[in-house]
């Protein structure tokens, strides 16, 4: 059976001499992993398409009962290179993909999660007021995973905790910018600002969620939280 479906391009190893493993986050279909066989050498099939970051469309051919497709082809749509130039750019991107390869089940379509990933992933440049868009991204990702949270809740009895996750502690401010940013449109997020103490703030607490939610420490968190001189520990 083949296939034909946009892809975001979570990883892709080397494989063999000539071959690569691809891990895609696709549109219908959720995660999916395939073989690209000579992706390597192949211009033609696969001009610069498997990196990481990078919105492709996907040929796949699958064989029932196989757990590894077989990738035929891979078309660019962006190649998000604007990620690439900037160090706090390309950690913040790499929390979201490593969050959804580690969280997400294989062949679990989820065309809400890909949406959210695609667009932060779109608006994650120098000069653009990305950091709104990543955040609620995080949040809305973390949500399709089971793990919501209500910052517009109170702070007493059980309206601390949703799903398991607390939000206590959290500042007045943070909160507030949370459910402001929730209920605003995409194209106005991108005009949204937030103090630096307020982002630290809330970026240190998306971090801890996501690592109490994932069975293992993100790697990416982690560095994010080095670079910015966070501290994480639970």
């Amino acid at each position: 059976m083949r296939i034909s479906t946009d892809a975001i391009i979570l990883s892709s190893i080397d494989f063999l001499e000539s071959d690569k493993i691809v891990c895609a986050l696709t549109k219908d279909r959720g995660i999916v992993h395939a073989i690209a066989k000579g992706a390597k050498q192949s211009k033609k099939r696969f001009p610069g398409t498997l990196d990481q970051f990078c919105e492709v469309t996907l040929d796949i051919f699958s064989r029932k009962n196989s757990d590894l497709k077989r990738l035929e082809s891979a078309t660019l749509i962006s190649a998000h290179l604007a990620i690439r130039e900037d160090l706090d750019i390309l950690a913040h991107a790499s929390v979201l993909i490593e969050l959804i390869k580690e969280n997400l089940g294989e062949l679990d379509p989820s065309p809400w999660t890909y949406e959210a990933l695609r667009r932060a992933l779109a608006s994650m440049e120098t000069g653009v007021q990305w950091f709104s868009i990543w955040c609620i991204s995080m949040i809305g990702i973390l949500s399709t995973l089971g793990y919501g949270i209500e910052f517009n809740q109170g702070v007493s009895g059980q309206d601390k905790k949703r799903q398991g996750i607390s939000y206590e502690g959290l500042s007045k401010e943070a909160r507030m910018f949370i459910v402001r940013a929730s209920a605003l449109d995409h194209s106005v997020l991108k005009k949204l600002t937030i103090g630096r103490v307020t982002k630290m703030e809330i970026t240190g607490f998306l971090l801890r969620v996501s690592n109490r939610v994932s069975e293992k420490k993100l790697k990416s968190s982690a560095f994010l939280a080095k670079l910015l001189d966070l501290n994480i520990i639970q």
